[in-house]
């Protein structure tokens, strides 16, 4: 009788199979043209990326502003590491770094829905209310259900409303009672008529 293999060997096996899949097959190509390989220090900046996303969750934002800041000194061109370090500057109240880092992930790789989002985030806080709501949509076009870029995109578009001049209206004088105007030209003349002594 052929022995069968267990769940447990069955799961072992497809987990080996995925790293080795992993470490085989190239990542997207980052802005220098050169595909990133899931080795060693790869895998290290990975895993630095994951660990701020964690962090960020927890609302340690400095910290994992620092967890991001080591996966992009392993692999300064990973983009998604540079989209979540333009979303945790934003969250900070650095706008223009956070600027700067979304156009560094959207230069690697423009397909970056969150990338799009928080450099929406960025632009609106600067001022640049149409650039936010250009990239809002991009982002919402790569990704509909990105509540960043809606949330963003709804701001903007209040802003732009309140900073529209606002729209010329038909005036109207208001109509002018003539009964009005000879009760009151009566009113003199009887005051005036009034006042002045008797000879």
């Amino acid at each position: 009788m052929k022995p069968q293999p267990n769940r447990k060997s069955i799961a072992c096996l497809a987990v080996g199979l995925l790293v080795l899949l992993a470490l085989a097959v190239p990542a997207h190509a980052e802005v220098n043209a050169t595909p990133v390989y899931m080795s060693g220090p790869n895998i290290d900046a990975v895993n630095a990326y994951n660990q701020a996303g964690d962090l960020a969750a927890q609302g340690k934002l400095e910290e994992a502003l620092k967890e991001t800041e080591r996966a992009l000194s392993i692999q300064p061109n990973f983009s998604l590491a540079l989209a979540q370090k333009a979303g945790l500057q934003n969250a900070l109240g650095n706008y223009t770094e956070g600027l700067a880092s979304a156009n560094a992930a959207l230069k690697g790789n423009p397909e970056i829905a969150e990338a799009w989002a928080n450099r929406a985030d960025a632009l609106v806080h600067l001022g640049k209310v149409q650039d936010a709501i250009d990239s809002a949509n991009k982002a919402l076009a790569l990704d509909p259900t990105i509540e960043g870029a809606k949330a963003t995109k709804l701001v903007a578009e209040k802003i732009q409303n309140l900073q529209a001049p606002p729209s010329p209206t038909a005036t109207t004088k208001a109509p002018v009672s003539i009964v009005a105007v000879i009760g009151a030209l009566c009113a003199g003349l009887f005051m005036t008529w009034s006042g002045k002594p008797r000879s």
